[in-house]
């Protein structure tokens, strides 16, 4: 009976002991600085005596929750709103100024691959006056089939003679 005692002795002494151990764990260090505490350990004010951000209320992280905002907007905010793309003089791939380009000779070329050469010819007004781009690309599943050489000889056969030329491979 005696062994009996000691052993539920022995058991309450380590369950207190463990108890306190946790407890001793949850509670936070003692800080120094002249700061809300509760920035670093939220039960601060739990365990040590009320300072003057403990009467200042609710935990305000970075001025958070302050009574006065003040917002400046310069310039004009347009790329933020969703309006921005639905502009009608956007255009997905190429964004603005497409009323400066103008498209005057379009052809689509067939070839042995799956894919197709698409030449266009277009005016595009600049700061140094209007000039005359003849784009050739191909185009498709096998594109990277097309030999450079065919992408060429279709510029010089069909481009404008005052088109400068941009192959795109």
């Amino acid at each position: 009976m005696n062994k009996f005692i000691k052993t539920i002795g022995i058991a309450a002494v380590g369950i207190a002991t463990l108890g306190m151990t946790s407890a001793m764990a949850a509670r936070p260090d003692h800080c120094r600085h002249d700061h809300d505490h509760r920035s670093h350990a939220s039960n601060y004010y739990d365990y040590y005596s009320a300072d003057r951000y403990y009467r200042a209320g609710a935990y305000q992280r970075s001025g958070q929750n302050s009574g006065l905002s003040i917002s400046i907007r310069v310039g004009d905010d347009r790329y933020n709103d969703g309006n921005y793309y639905r502009d009608r003089n956007y255009n997905n791939r190429r964004g603005y100024n497409q009323r400066q380009r103008r498209v005057v000779n379009r052809e689509v070329f067939g070839t042995r691959y799956n894919a197709r050469i698409v030449l266009t010819e277009k005016i595009v007004r600049s700061r140094h006056g209007r000039q005359l781009i003849c784009t050739v690309d191909a185009r498709g599943r096998q594109a990277h089939r097309v030999p450079h050489k065919r992408l060429r000889k279709v510029a010089r056969r069909n481009c404008s003679k005052r088109a400068q030329i941009r192959i795109l491979a």
